[in-house]
């Protein structure tokens, strides 16, 4: 019982040692595609992993705006994997519901008239590393333009 629980210490010690925390590089690309499953808008964003090995993604609670107007939350369209010592892209759709149908359309006019638009995301990404669960802080803004 002794050595599990050295161990299971040794094991945890060295986890924590050994992570290096993954890096939120920012809003890669977006798109308003429904071939891709975007309802309304899907967002690319890029992840660095600085370890040596391939980190888990679990999670999303990111929220989504476009001009301060909440457009609801981002979700993973596919399971992922980052890739060790590398930048990985991750799609995330926006799963928004019919009551912010109104600021949507007002932004998504503007848009397409050729105002400039600003869409924010702000939450958190989970990841599962060495068996232990991360969190990514992601917050940036992103000047959309047609």
């Amino acid at each position: 019982m002794k050595n599990l629980l050295l161990s299971f210490l040794i094991f945890f010690l060295i986890s924590c040692k050994v992570y290096k925390p993954i890096e939120f590089k920012g809003i890669d690309d977006y798109s308003f595609s429904s071939d891709k499953g975007c309802n309304p808008i899907c967002v690319t964003i890029g992840l660095y992993n600085p370890n040596p090995y391939n980190v888990s993604f679990k999670s999303a609670l990111v929220e989504a705006n476009l001009d301060d107007d909440d457009l609801g939350d981002l979700k993973l369209n596919t399971p992922s994997t980052l890739k060790k010592n590398d930048i990985s892209f991750l799609e995330l759709s926006i799963d928004s519901d019919a009551q912010k149908i109104q600021p949507m359309l007002s932004g998504f006019l503007n848009y397409f008239i050729g105002n400039d638009i600003i869409l924010s995301i702000d939450g958190i990404i989970k990841v599962k590393a060495l068996g232990l669960s991360k969190e990514i802080e992601v917050k940036k803004s992103f000047k959309l333009k047609k």
